[in-house]
């Protein structure tokens, strides 16, 4: 025996180390191949007990529902890294108000606006992606590579539109148009990933690439900005870098999903069907994106750049309330597609429910603070931003829950034009208010109608869950759905 080297025996024991990207790999996507399929467990599923029904012998065999053992783990995770990551952002607002002053911070919303409209419209390949996965009938791989391929495709083609057609529709100028327009393709890329992988229930990945674009984007900020004072341009650049780097995370960390599916073509209609669902639940998203931005665009029309970074300052802090209902709705997302009738509709409204009591305590923290805090903290110039906070709360609370109730109609039902009637409604309502409140009331004109807009889509959009769920307004479920 050699003494340097040991027995055979002992040779063979000795365990192999495994490699240190690996394990971080493993850190980020806890079991996210393993969740591909349908598991199968030898568990007795409590809910299918009935009182006069004895015990059985033998356990049966029920299907385990992706993310439905973990709504509270994913719920408390998804709110630490928000929580990381909300503060953060609030701070690169902060610094960023005051380096670009208003005048520049309004140019900067209008740029980035202008590109959400267009991820917007075709960012849900991924939730498309994962109601096709729900049938049990469609390949994982094969369903990502294309949607990814149709994230590359489409984002070309309307980065070139954003040039051509953003600084006639803005005073933005060509070359900050297009800094952003190359921020369009990573953007759809992260969010087609994100959509799937809400549905795969692989929450912690999805929240790194969440977090990513806000610290790249930050750290670029201090550097392009405030270091060599590169102003707009900088902070577009900035912003469109942490996009592309989280893009980048994604395809790399997720390439054993889609590598495979990429010489695969997709089944006969299922690229059409894809497009199609994606399509409409982008609609549905764009609707939405304009209904509760119109008044940003008829402020801009009536006024000047300075009251734009003003509102949009007032519109940042209040929205940062949707950092709790935004954790409701992401731990529920895999379980409300995979579960029964009776309880992803049960699961939707608990879920609202509790969702709409805490944001309206944070609201009321919110509108007790504002005056004090807001001038504080973005200066002087922007005390005007007050008031206009504590118009957009009200609003902000009722409107919270939506993120949860569309879950059950665009991705559980595939019903996603429904989703289209309280935004169409509430744009109406909106735009009308912005239009006879703006040229006088400036901000204030702007945060009234939106509030409004805000209370009437999310009456609508709780009338449509109702009705598709076959729920009355006092009682459970009177109808099985189909």
């Amino acid at each position: 025996m050699n003494p340097e080297t040991g027995s055979a025996g002992e040779r063979a024991e000795k365990p192999k180390r495994e490699p240190l990207h690996r394990a971080i790999v493993d850190a980020l996507i806890p079991d996210f191949l393993e969740r591909r399929g349908e598991e199968a467990a030898y568990t007795p599923d409590p809910l299918d007990e009935q009182d006069h029904t004895p015990p059985v012998a033998s356990p049966q065999m029920i299907k385990r529902v992706p993310g439905a053992e973990s709504v509270k783990k994913n719920t408390l995770e998804v709110l630490l890294f928000r929580g990381f990551a909300t503060p953060l952002a609030l701070l690169l607002v902060v610094i960023q108000s005051r380096v670009l002053q208003p005048s520049g911070r309004g140019a900067f919303v209008l740029a980035v606006l202008t590109v959400t409209v267009f991820s917007r419209l075709l960012g849900d390949l991924g939730t498309a992606t994962t109601n096709r996965l729900s049938s049990g009938e469609e390949d994982l791989g094969r369903l990502t590579a294309g949607a990814l391929r149709l994230a590359f495709g489409f984002g070309l083609v309307c980065s070139v539109l954003i040039i051509t057609v953003g600084p006639l529709a803005s005073d933005i100028g060509v070359e900050i148009a297009l800094f952003a327009a190359l921020a369009l393709t990573p953007s759809l890329v992260t969010r087609t990933l994100c959509g799937i992988l809400l549905g795969t229930a692989n929450i912690r990945l999805w929240n790194w690439l969440q977090i990513t674009p806000a610290v790249v984007g930050f750290a670029a900020f201090l550097v392009l900005c405030v270091a060599f004072d590169f102003g707009v341009r900088g902070a577009v650049i900035a912003w469109m870098l942490g996009h592309v780097t989280a893009a980048t995370i994604g395809m790399i960390l997720t390439r054993g999903v889609w590598w495979g599916g990429l010489t695969k073509r997709l089944p006969r209609g299922s690229g059409r069907a894809l497009v199609r669902l994606a399509l409409t639940m982008g609609a549905a998203n764009v609707v939405t994106l304009v209904n509760y931005r119109i008044e940003l665009f008829i402020l801009g029309h009536y006024r000047d750049l300075d009251e734009v970074g003003i509102y949009s300052i007032s519109v940042q802090v209040a929205e940062s309330l949707w950092l709790i209902t935004t954790a409701f709705a992401t731990a529920v997302w895999a379980p409300a597609i995979h579960e029964s009738e009776d309880r992803a509709a049960a699961l939707i409204v608990r879920s609202a429910g509790k969702a709409l009591l805490y944001i309206s305590l944070a609201a009321v923290a919110i509108v007790v603070v504002a005056p004090f805090v807001l001038p504080l903290i973005f200066g002087e110039k922007y005390e005007d931003s007050v008031r206009p906070t504590q118009l957009l709360a009200p609003g902000i609370v009722l409107y919270g829950p939506v993120a949860i109730l569309t879950i059950y109609l665009s991705v559980r039902r595939g019903r996603a034009l429904l989703t289209l009637a309280g935004p169409i409604v509430s744009l109406f309502v909106t735009a009308a208010l912005a239009l006879m409140l703006i040229p006088d009331r400036g901000p204030n004109g702007a945060a009234i109608a939106s509030s409004v807009g805000y209370a009437v889509s999310a009456v609508v959009v709780w009338m449509m869950f109702i009705r598709v769920a076959g729920l009355r307004w006092h009682a459970r479920r009177s109808v099985t759905t189909t």
